[in-house]
C-alpha cells in the first residue's frame, strides 16, 4: 500500500513536456509568416486552380516553360473593362497596379495553334475541355468580361494560360490572350490544396 510520502517520491512527468507540441506548433506558424512575407507561399483562395497553399519560387527570365507548367502572372489586360471585381489583396510580389498575380497552368507553347471562338478554345485542333468563355462576371451586379477571338500560332516566348482547377470559371487567355515570358513571376507548385467546383449564386 502506498502512503502519502510514497506518492510524493513517484517521478513526475516535467511539465514543461507538454508545452512542446505547442512551441512547435508556434515555430510552423511563425515561420510560415516569415515565408509568406517573402513571398514564398501563396494562398489560392480561387477555384480556376487547386485552391490551398502554395510554394512559389521566382521565374529567372529565359528559363524554360513546358506545356504544363503552373505559374504566378501579371498579364496585360484589355483596355477599357470594369476589373474592380478582381479586388486588391495584399500580397508579396503584387502586380504592378496592386493586383494579385494570378495562378494559371501553361496549355501551349511556341509552335502551338490556339483559336478560339464563342463556343471554347482548341490547341492544335484539339478541344480545350470547359473552355467556353463567358460573357460576363458571375459577381453582382453582372460586369461585362473582354473577350479575345481568332486563331494565333504562338511565337518565341508566347504562352497561353488556363484554369485546370474549375476552367469553367476562370480568368484566363480566354479573355485576355496570350501572355509573355516578362509577365510571368514565378513558378508554383502545391503544397495542400483541393479542388473545388464552384456554383456561383446569382440574385436579382
Amino acid at each position: 500500500m502506498k502512503t502519502l510520502t510514497n506518492l510524493f517520491l513517484i517521478p513526475r512527468r516535467p511539465q514543461w513536456r507538454r508545452l512542446i507540441p505547442v512551441a512547435i506548433t508556434g515555430a510552423i506558424i511563425a515561420s510560415a509568416v516569415i515565408a509568406w512575407n517573402n513571398g514564398d507561399w501563396r494562398l489560392n483562395l480561387s477555384p480556376s486552380e487547386p485552391m490551398g497553399l502554395w510554394s512559389v519560387q521566382p521565374y529567372k527570365l529565359g528559363e524554360p516553360l513546358p506545356v504544363g507548367e503552373i505559374v504566378t502572372l501579371c498579364p496585360q489586360l484589355p483596355a477599357g473593362y470594369d476589373y474592380s471585381w478582381l479586388g486588391h489583396d495584399q500580397v508579396a510580389n503584387a502586380c504592378a497596379g496592386g493586383g494579385t498575380p494570378y495562378i494559371k497552368t501553361i496549355i501551349a507553347g511556341p509552335g502551338d495553334v490556339v483559336h478560339e471562338d464563342c463556343h471554347g478554345v482548341t490547341i492544335n485542333g484539339a478541344p480545350l475541355p470547359d473552355s467556353r468563355p463567358l460573357p460576363f462576371t458571375t459577381s453582382k451586379p453582372q460586369i461585362i468580361l473582354p473577350q479575345w477571338r481568332g486563331t494565333i500560332t504562338l511565337k518565341a516566348g508566347q504562352y497561353w494560360a488556363y484554369g485546370a482547377g474549375d476552367p469553367r470559371f476562370s480568368f484566363d487567355s480566354r479573355y485576355w490572350g496570350p501572355f509573355g515570358r516578362s509577365q510571368v513571376q514565378s513558378v508554383a507548385h502545391p503544397i495542400a490544396v483541393f479542388r473545388y467546383r464552384y456554383s456561383p449564386r446569382i440574385t436579382n
